[in-house]
């Protein structure tokens, strides 16, 4: 468990184990650890190397012969700290620079893609992809009704959990006749708390499928009767959709919730 553990912040098998016989042999000299360890000698001083610049392992001396020391087990949570941290700086300098990046995005990047997904995991994942992103503004034409039952009221739950965290705002049409029981799906509700708006759409609009706009991409969804979705990457397609949603939006009237209907769900995202 350990060195899967140890994997994450760049340290390798050999090394966790090396660590590991240290911490079971104490302050022990290269000779008497390569014993230990079963590791010709000078393999174990090239490893032992690298323990020591990732901060593992300490070298001392005593009575002339060198000894190494390993780090109290305790101490790693700190380099666990230091990595997250770097790590999270690291995206923010990437975020910060990504409009530069976004210019230099080759045009085969820029081609419409297709992602076709069968069955309920697949249904997920076409949801999902779109937590990849943050801070984005969506658009969802979306039959609320059918979606929750394919998906499951928990799958929404957590998903707007997420979406919420990210950033994701939505404004959402549904049909007039799914408007659903806040109380019952408090996770759905409307306001600035759930960075959504929803309005219900006239009753001549065709909603036997829903799609979500997110980026320059569009998640489809079918009901469960032909249980099959699909992603679709493209700007145009994107963009006159998104034309498309606003005539329907500008037709459509909002949806409000009461405060308390969804105060359970507001709280766990606090």
């Amino acid at each position: 468990m350990l060195e899967k553990s140890l994997e994450k912040i760049g340290i390798s098998a050999e090394e966790s184990r090396l660590y590991l016989t240290l911490l079971s042999s104490g302050t022990v000299s290269a000779g008497a650890l390569a014993k230990s360890a079963g590791i010709p000698r000078p393999s174990v001083y090239v490893v032992l190397k690298r323990l020591i610049l990732k901060g593992l392992v300490t070298e001392t001396q005593q009575s002339g012969v060198k000894r190494f020391v390993p780090i109290h087990p305790d101490r790693i949570a700190d380099i666990f700290s230091d990595y997250k941290a770097e790590i999270e700086s690291a995206e923010q300098q990437y975020r910060e620079s990504l409009k530069q990046v976004r210019e230099i995005v080759t045009d085969s990047y820029l081609s419409p893609k297709l992602e076709l997904y069968e069955s309920a995991d697949g249904l997920e994942k076409v949801l999902k992809d779109m937590l990849l992103y943050r801070d984005v503004e969506t658009e969802a034409l979306w039959p609320i009704e059918t979606m929750v039952d394919v998906l499951s009221p928990e799958f929404f739950r957590k998903h707007n959990q997420e979406r919420i965290k990210r950033n994701i705002s939505v404004r959402a049409i549904w049909p007039e006749n799914q408007v659903v029981n806040f109380k019952k799906h408090p996770y759905l509700g409307a306001g600035s708390d759930f960075k959504r708006e929803i309005r219900s759409a006239p009753n001549n609009i065709d909603f036997s499928m829903g799609y979500w706009i997110y980026g320059n991409k569009i998640a489809f969804l079918s009901s469960r009767k032909e249980g099959f979705g699909f992603i679709v990457e493209s700007g145009d397609l994107a963009k006159t959709l998104r034309s498309q949603f606003d005539l329907v939006w500008k037709r459509s009237d909002e949806v409000r919730t009461k405060e308390d209907d969804v105060k359970e769900f507001i709280e766990t995202l606090k």
